[in-house]
């Protein structure tokens, strides 16, 4: 298994697994969601492209990928990401404003010392190989090399499995957080990893 940098090619694994690491999006975009998340991948300097994206691949097969980015990434892209999902959503975006902002308050807010795992997913059929850890270890190489202190995720509560994982890698919870939209209510734990 080889961890490589994304390349636009990668956009359709990128939203089939995205997808799969932020099942709740659909119901924030609606039917825009794959459209607008191809389109945001493919395009340069935003929290969602290509160049924050890892994908482990075994020969020419995508396994899953991870996406994550620094403190400074996350403040010079954070207006322009918005700015682009104006663009692709259109009238769409107003609808979506609110639970977008109350999304950006909880998931993805981070400190100077920080590294954050926005999104990590492994295709069903290449779970419980290693394929996740790799992806982390990944992270926590690129997450030194940039000055970052710690790593950082959100974590579904419902997904113990995940909260599990990240518990045995050496992750640990260390807030709570509940955002309503007009859909849905979503809770996550904010994960944090000390690298040495």
């Amino acid at each position: 298994m080889d961890i490589k940098k994304a390349t636009i090619s990668d956009n359709k694994n990128f939203v089939e697994l995205f997808l799969i690491s932020a099942p709740f999006f659909p119901l924030i975009f609606g039917q825009n969601t794959k459209k607008t998340l191809n389109n945001l991948f493919v395009t340069k300097s935003n929290l969602f492209s290509y160049q924050h994206v890892c994908f482990a691949k075994k020969e020419e097969e995508t396994l899953g990928m991870i996406l994550c980015y620094n403190w400074e990434t996350k403040n010079r892209e954070n207006l322009r990401t918005g700015h682009l999902m104006f663009k692709n959503l259109g009238i769409i975006f107003f609808k979506s404003i609110i639970p977008l902002v109350k999304l950006n308050k909880v998931i993805g807010k981070i400190s100077k010392e920080d590294f954050y795992i926005s999104n990590i997913a492994i295709y069903d059929l290449f779970r419980g190989l290693g394929t996740g850890k790799q992806l982390i270890f990944k992270a926590e190489e690129t997450a030194r090399k940039s000055g970052s202190k710690n790593v950082i995720l959100d974590v579904e509560k419902e997904n113990i499995k995940a909260i599990n994982f990240y518990n045995n890698i050496g992750f640990r919870k260390i807030t709570e957080s509940t955002i309503k939209t007009r859909n849905c209510i979503l809770s996550f734990y904010r994960m944090k990893k000390q690298l040495i």
